[in-house]
């Protein structure tokens, strides 16, 4: 019998099994597939070439975690991205946004002097945020009344009027398209930056709410470089197997190829799992690392829940939008510089002209189904880390939307390949991969069991943030003692953090020192 066992070995549910055991606990892990990591992995699809298959850059996962579970010693090693960004406009136009203020600057003002000196602005801006992201991410989710007390704080670490604080604290609402409004006046720099805000999320950048899913991509840092992004070495998969590592080490025991069928209850307390096969796991504490729709729906299917906790968690919402094409090229892509190595190689290279662009793109997904001009990000990670393709190969990742999910996504493989295709061409005409894969929100569904291949689980708006995610009362703790969740569904929401897995491993441990577990 185990102390906890954690469904799920993705990212949170390594991290949430690390903390428990470091605590004493005896801790097992239960991952369906033959690989840990969830929608953080590296797959070999071809001989010698890998890609990340889910997630592809590193920002976000806390810098105390890293630390606690000593991840670089452990053979993690992230490649800074810079520049993070190259966006192409045609007709000899580009913007590159580098980890350099400066230097970012001296790009912008190719378009507009005024929104150069904005662009310091900008990133000031995130300050006090980026002060405040663990004190946010790293802890339970804030109450009104702790929404109220960070006022006090964000005054202690912020030199801003209250008035600009009051505006930073809008975000939590407002739309990204005003919010970029308010500092900037060039499309082009305004198409640069809007990325974040709608990235795995069924909304325009005109939406209220998605400054918040911009502001949640910001808070990150690489290297000790606030708001840079990069890559792992080996691939996302380099994250996860250093989770994995540190796990072990604790003395969590990992099943991979175990899939988990059903989480025990009897009276109203967890008693353990179901494998598939019928094997059962007894257990004092099980944690779920798996979406709450899927959780609830699915591994607790049969057991008495209140009829109106279900209908709220049948009414989350989490349509799934982002779509991938993976494979290898054998040479760079020409966007006007030239085939050799340059630095819109190892930025994440935008398909993104304008704001307007990806309102479009938003609105002819919800007219027709799918965008027919995408947004597009390429991200060529070989081009400096040459342990995922072979001397002459290239391997890539290619993240876009709009896709909504639903069925029969399967048939409309070629065409989205062949649309993605089209589009980068337009910029970079040699682009011709040799081979491809493509993944539809239905693939990421059946490869990594995220219901409706929701990224981030379940959406980032406002009423599915902080407490209210993923249910008002409920946010690792579940109506059945002994049972929490610990995946993206819950607070502080999606993305490679950590954080979920943190709180949640918290919240046993001072649970059962209450004795409530």
């Amino acid at each position: 019998m185990y102390d906890v066992i954690v469904v799920g070995g993705g990212h949170n549910g390594l991290v949430a099994s690390a903390y428990l055991a470091m605590n004493g606990l005896r801790v097992a892990v239960f991952e369906r597939r033959d690989v840990v990591g969830g929608a953080s992995v590296t797959e070999e699809l071809w001989p010698g070439v890998k890609v990340s298959t889910g997630a592809y850059v590193l920002s976000l996962l806390r810098p105390r975690i890293i630390r606690d579970l000593k991840l670089e010693e452990r053979g993690l090693e992230i490649i800074t991205k810079d520049p993070g960004l190259f966006v192409p406009f045609g007709s000899g136009k580009s913007l590159y946004i580098w980890n350099d203020v400066d230097k970012t600057k001296r790009e912008i003002s190719k378009f507009s002097t005024r929104d150069a000196s904005a662009y310091e602005k900008w990133i000031k801006f995130w300050e006090p945020f980026y002060l405040l992201a663990d004190t946010i991410m790293l802890n339970p989710p804030p109450s009104i009344q702790d929404l109220e007390a960070l006022i006090p704080l964000l005054k202690s670490v912020s030199t801003e009027s209250p008035k600009d604080l009051l505006e930073a604290l809008k975000t939590l609402v407002q739309d990204a398209s005003s919010l970029l409004d308010t500092f900037f006046e060039s499309d082009e720099v305004k198409a640069a930056l809007v990325e974040d805000a709608v990235v795995g999320t069924y909304a325009s950048p005109s939406t209220p709410g998605t400054a918040y899913v911009l502001a949640h991509h910001v808070l990150g840092e690489v290297n000790g470089i606030k708001g840079a992004w990069g890559y792992v070495r080996g691939g996302m998969g380099g994250v996860t197997a250093a989770m994995r590592r540190a796990a072990e080490s604790f003395g969590v025991e990992v099943y991979t190829g175990s899939p988990v069928e059903k989480i025990l209850v009897k009276g109203g307390r967890v008693t353990g799992v179901l494998l598939k096969g019928g094997k059962v796991i007894e257990s004092r504490v099980v944690l779920s690392n798996a979406d709450p729709r899927f959780t609830f729906t699915k591994l607790l299917e049969g057991v008495e829940l209140d009829q109106e906790f279900v209908r709220k968690v049948r009414s989350l919402k989490g349509r799934g939008v982002s779509f991938k094409v993976v494979g290898y090229i054998e040479e760079l892509p020409d966007f006007g510089h030239g085939k050799s190595l340059s630095p819109e190689h190892i930025a994440s290279e935008l398909i993104l002209p304008s704001v307007d662009y990806v309102e479009k793109a938003y609105l002819d997904a919800k007219v027709r189904g799918f965008s027919r001009e995408p947004w597009l990000s390429i991200n060529i990670q070989s081009s400096v880390d040459p342990t995922l393709a072979p001397p002459g190969k290239f391997s890539f990742s290619i993240f876009g939307q709009y896709l909504p999910y639903r069925q029969g996504l399967d048939e409309m493989k070629d065409e989205i390949y062949q649309l993605t295709m089209d589009k980068i061409r337009e910029y970079a005409p040699n682009f011709k991969p040799v081979r491809y894969e493509v993944i539809t929100p239905l693939d990421i569904e059946k490869r990594f069991g995220i219901t409706e291949g929701n990224i981030f689980h379940l959406d980032m708006t406002p009423d599915q943030l902080y407490s209210f995610r993923p249910i008002p009362g409920y946010d690792y703790n579940t109506p059945v003692k002994g049972f929490y969740l610990c995946g993206s569904g819950t607070h502080p929401g999606g993305g490679v953090t950590g954080a979920p897995g943190f709180n949640a491993a918290m919240r046993v441990i001072n649970d059962m020192r209450a004795g409530k577990s």
